[in-house]
C-alpha cells in the first residue's frame, strides 16, 4: 500500500485556530459586560476589571502608537470618537470605553494592511473586518488583552467624512451611515505621545455627542450617533479577516 504524501493543509487550520481563540476572546469580552450589571457584586466586579484594564490599555497604546510609528504609518490615522471625547472633557481615557477608536482615509488602507505584520509580532491580533453592502472594507479591529483597537475608514464625501458603523450579528444587522465634518489633521500630546486629530474638535464632537460636555454613560453608537444620516439592513455581516 503506498503512502500517503499529502501536506497537511497548514493555513485553513491556522485559520480555525485564529476564529477559535478570536471567538472565545469575544466571549469573555462579552461576559466581563453582563457581570458589571449584576446588582452588588457588579460594582465590586467592575472595581477589579477597572484597574486590570487601566493597566494594560495605556501601555498597550503607546506600543500601538510606537509601532505604526516604525511602520512609517504614524501620519495617516488620527484619534476621534471614545478617546477623542475623553481627552477633550477628561483629560484621559472614557473610564467605561473598552475600545480604542482611530480612523484613517481610504487611500491609507492599504498602508495599514501592510502594517499588520508588525502589529502581529507587537501582539495585536486581527479580529474583524467589517464590510458594508457594496463589500468595502470599512473597519479593521484588533484585540490585544481586554481591549479592542478599531480603525474606521473614513470617505470623503462632499466637504464631509462618511463612516459606517452596524449592528452584531444575528438579530441586530443593521447598516448606518454617518458623517462628521471633515477638517485639517493637527497634532496634540495624549498619553505620552503625540497623535493627530481634526483641529476643530469641539465642532466634531457636538456633531456626533451633542453636548459632549456632559457625561452620557448611556450613549448608544448605533441609537444616538447624530452624525447619523441613514440607517438600512445590513446585509454582508461576515466580519472574518482576510489580509
Amino acid at each position: 500500500m503506498a503512502l500517503s504524501t499529502a501536506v497537511p493543509d497548514t493555513s485553513v487550520s491556522k485559520t480555525i485556530v485564529t476564529d477559535f481563540l478570536n471567538r472565545m476572546w469575544l466571549f469573555k469580552w462579552a461576559v466581563s459586560k453582563r457581570l458589571v450589571r449584576i446588582p452588588g457584586f457588579g460594582r465590586a466586579y467592575a472595581f477589579v476589571s477597572d484597574r486590570y484594564f487601566t493597566r494594560h490599555f495605556i501601555p498597550d497604546l503607546r506600543q500601538l502608537h510606537d509601532t505604526l510609528g516604525d511602520t512609517g504609518f504614524s501620519e495617516r490615522y488620527w484619534i476621534w470618537a471614545g478617546m477623542l471625547l475623553g481627552w477633550a472633557r477628561e483629560g484621559s481615557l472614557l473610564a467605561h470605553d473598552r475600545d480604542a477608536d482611530f480612523a484613517l482615509l481610504p487611500v491609507d488602507l492599504p498602508g495599514l494592511m501592510r502594517a499588520v505584520p508588525a502589529l502581529r509580532q507587537a501582539g495585536f491580533k486581527p479580529l474583524h473586518q467589517f464590510r458594508n453592502n457594496k463589500g468595502q472594507v470599512t473597519e479593521l479591529t484588533f484585540r490585544r488583552h481586554s481591549a479592542r483597537f478599531e480603525f474606521f475608514v473614513f470617505e470623503p464625501v462632499d466637504g464631509m467624512l462618511r463612516y459606517n458603523v452596524y449592528g452584531w450579528p444575528p438579530d441586530h444587522l443593521v447598516e448606518v451611515e454617518a458623517r462628521v465634518p471633515d477638517q485639517e489633521l493637527v497634532p496634540f500630546e495624549f498619553l505620552g505621545r503625540t497623535w493627530l486629530r481634526h483641529a476643530d474638535y469641539e465642532r466634531e464632537l457636538e456633531c456626533m455627542y451633542g453636548d459632549w460636555r456632559t457625561p452620557q454613560r448611556k450613549w448608544d453608537y448605533l441609537e444616538d450617533d447624530r452624525a447619523t444620516v441613514s440607517r438600512r439592513p445590513w446585509v454582508n455581516p461576515d466580519t472574518s479577516w482576510s489580509d
